[in-house]
């Protein structure tokens, strides 16, 4: 197993996360049935969010390649100073609400990579040289990645539903001056 890693932004990236393998790993990871077979979670609400989400400035991608084979990616964007998660029970603290942070919206690996530090290389590679201050996520606390995140140091600061038909997800915070 060799892997390498790859950094695109701008147009590259947003090209990337619609693509074709990008689709078809997102339908794999939740194709798990703690899913559910919740609509937020299939091909076409991802392209719909995914195409909107590579708009918005700050957007970058990192994936993960065996050979030729793309085994993960992460993506994310800035979310200006003022915005937050669409959902939120309550607004987070006014010293984190006040910065742009990086929200990063998602963190997908082949089942046959996972545990073998993929995961953490790329949001390492994501999160490292940034702008920001903070990065932010969203993560549902019965999915195994919630606990994968509060072991990198993550912390959960709220919760959120983005829709009515959405699971509750935790917010989840760290501070960039770390990586």
């Amino acid at each position: 197993m060799t892997i390498s890693y790859r950094v695109q932004t701008g147009e590259t990236a947003g090209m990337a996360v619609v693509s074709e393998p990008y689709v078809q790993l997102y339908e794999d990871v939740h194709a798990d049935p703690s899913y559910e077979g919740n609509p937020l979670f299939s091909r076409a609400a991802y392209l719909e969010r995914a195409s909107a989400q590579a708009q918005t400035p700050g957007f970058a991608t990192v994936s993960a390649e065996d050979g030729s084979d793309l085994v993960g990616y992460t993506y994310g964007f800035t979310m200006e100073a003022g915005r937050w998660w669409r959902g939120a029970l309550k607004p987070p603290p006014d010293e984190i609400l006040k910065e742009t942070k990086l929200a990063v919206i998602e963190l997908m690996v082949r089942d046959d990579y996972r545990g073998s530090g993929v995961g953490r290389q790329l949001l390492a590679k994501l999160l490292s040289n940034r702008d920001e201050r903070y990065a932010t996520l969203t993560a549902r606390p019965v999915a195994a990645a919630h606990g994968m995140y509060l072991r990198w140091g993550w912390r959960v600061i709220g919760q959120s539903q983005p829709a009515s038909d959405a699971p509750a997800m935790d917010i989840m915070l760290i501070d960039l001056g770390m990586f």
